[in-house]
């Protein structure tokens, strides 16, 4: 990945969002998937974060791991006070998984 990219990674994370979802979309900030701790992740079952997840797996405009770096760095960047949801994002996964498999 170039710096450019990495750069724009945060700024453009809403905007693939977006693109990926619709830009009403009700989880938007997507913490439904990626923060175990937060109310949005109460808000939806397995199914549907393991549906929303294949969308992002499915997509031809980025890679999950492209997703979730954008996601990490928009939360660090953008917003400052939410370090502890960057921190979540591999318990998240973790969680999905051993539910799913």
């Amino acid at each position: 990945m170039d710096r450019k990219t990495e750069n724009n990674m945060g700024s453009d994370y809403q905007t693939l969002v977006d693109e990926l979802f619709g830009s009403n979309y009700r989880h938007r900030t997507l913490r439904t998937v990626f923060d175990p701790y937060s109310t949005e992740w109460m808000e939806t079952s397995v199914d549907e974060k393991v549906s929303i997840l294949k969308k992002i797996l499915g997509s031809k405009r980025t890679t999950l791991q492209e997703l979730i770096l954008s996601y990490k760095k928009f939360y660090t960047d953008s917003l400052a006070n939410k370090k502890h949801v960057v921190d979540s994002v591999e318990n998240a996964l973790t969680i999905l998984l051993e539910k799913v498999l």
